[in-house]
């Protein structure tokens, strides 16, 4: 089967989308996982240290996601025009990169927990307590910032060559060990955000060498584990200031979403530690729901990516043109069942993850921002898997320079008038001009087929 030659089924959707659904959304899973760990524990409380520690790996991370974004759109080009030595330099490059800002991060750890602590700190209603616990969890956590972001390379790499099966695989093996260290650190040892913290630490590194396997797996049926290498072309004048040009508006775009992020649970921390909490909660489960949606907007960049380096242009077209109507059609039944599902399961949840008191209330109050959070996100997340896979950063830099300021303006009034639903009426808002922006220039994309 190749890109020039086959159209795109949704079966073909499907088997791209159902495990990137699955590996996409345990990322979040954990985080529920955290709060009931340490809602179970003797320091619930430490729910929100969590919650502010884990800000600053959400930030750090989410701004170097374009390593995986960049692999992964650059890759599904290179399988599409069959030059199987392009799609390796592709992984070498965002290894690299990769490795080296997670070294970087370690190296920097003091300054950088010091200004971050006291950003989080500024403004916030989070007591003494909870800022130092949180700190506990940056600094055992920050070790794990080399395999983490090297790892995402190696999980661009599995999805542009149509594994999303050994993506999710990756995936759960770390999240169920992870989950099983939560347990055993936080309930049975009562480490608090502590054990969280060595719990993350741990499977991040198995996590690493696991999806490295799985890359030297799919290396040894494409040629061997020692063909198609050309040290020289990974570091191409032409291919680098492409990779770099790429990574860069890549990197502005996720910054301000990191930030926005960010902003959204520093914000939240003004409504004292019982509404951080609960909103740290409602936050897996909003990004469950986003992140599971996230496998048809990857199978979007697989197949987008094939697309765009079809060597028959003709062809290519008019499977881009499928992939795109057959995405989106599948991705807003999704979001439709999602929506049900938490209009009927969102009180069951907020009690499985929560013991009763004050911060269930808190998360049934607000609630109904995650019911319709679904039908919010869904397009401006197919919409980034799309433009990935043309590897359109611009579009997606400019999206975000427009969609994060008006984010935070709108923040500031709404939450000044109605407190947190007012904040999380902001952070839907902003989803919302994430789509509408990147839909208008989604008719740019069609150039590439001149």
């Amino acid at each position: 089967m190749t890109a020039a030659t086959t159209t795109v089924s949704y079966r073909d959707i499907l088997r791209l989308a159902w495990p990137a659904s699955v590996a996409a959304s345990v990322t979040p899973l954990l985080g529920a996982v955290d709060v009931w760990a340490l809602a179970q524990s003797a320091r619930p409380l430490d729910i929100a240290a969590v919650g502010l520690g884990s800000v600053i790996f959400s930030l750090a991370y989410w701004t170097f996601g374009f390593i995986r974004m960049s692999v992964a759109g650059l890759t599904a080009q290179a399988a599409g025009a069959e030059d199987e030595s392009e799609a390796r330099a592709a992984l070498v490059r965002g290894g690299v990169i990769g490795a080296g800002v997670g070294v970087i991060l370690v190296l920097l750890q003091v300054p950088v927990g010091l200004l971050a602590f006291q950003l989080l700190g500024t403004g916030s209603e989070a007591s003494a307590e909870t800022l130092e616990h949180g700190r506990v969890y940056f600094d055992i956590r920050i070790w794990g910032a080399p395999f983490a972001l090297a790892s995402y390379a190696a999980f661009g790499w599995l999805t542009a060559r149509g594994r999303t099966d050994f993506l999710m695989a990756a995936s759960l093996f770390m999240t169920i060990l992870n989950i099983g260290l939560d347990y055993w650190f936080v309930v049975g040892l009562n480490w608090g955000a502590a054990g969280v913290a060595w719990g993350t630490l741990t499977a991040e590194i198995a996590g690493f060498f696991a999806a490295i396997s799985f890359v030297l797996l799919i290396m040894k049926k494409q040629g061997g584990l020692t063909g198609h290498w050309r040290p020289g072309e990974f570091w191409r004048a032409d291919r680098l200031r492409r990779t770099a040009s790429i990574n860069m508006d890549i990197f502005i775009r996720t910054l301000l979403l990191a930030f926005s992020f960010s902003w959204f649970v520093q914000r939240g921390g003004a409504f004292g530690d019982v509404t951080l909490a609960a909103n740290q909660a409602l936050l897996q489960l909003f990004l469950f729901t986003g992140l599971a949606l996230d496998g048809t907007a990857i199978a979007a960049e697989t197949l987008v990516g094939q697309a765009i380096g079809a060597k028959d242009r003709e062809a290519g077209k008019a499977r881009y043109a499928e992939a795109v109507r057959k995405t989106f059609i599948l991705a807003s039944i999704a979001a439709v069942a999602f929506t049900l599902f938490y209009w009927i399961a969102g009180a069951p949840l907020a009690a499985l993850l929560t013991p009763a008191g004050p911060i269930r209330n808190a998360m049934t109050e607000y609630m109904p921002w995650v019911v319709v959070s679904p039908l919010i996100v869904v397009i401006g997340f197919q919409l980034d898997g799309i433009f990935i896979g043309a590897t359109r950063s611009r579009e997606m830099r400019d999206s975000m320079i427009i969609s994060a300021p008006l984010f935070i303006a709108a923040s500031i009034w709404l939450a000044g008038r109605w407190d947190n639903h007012g904040l999380w009426a902001a952070f839907s808002l902003y989803f919302i001009l994430r789509a509408v922006t990147l839909a208008f220039w989604l008719p740019r994309l069609q150039n590439d087929f001149r």
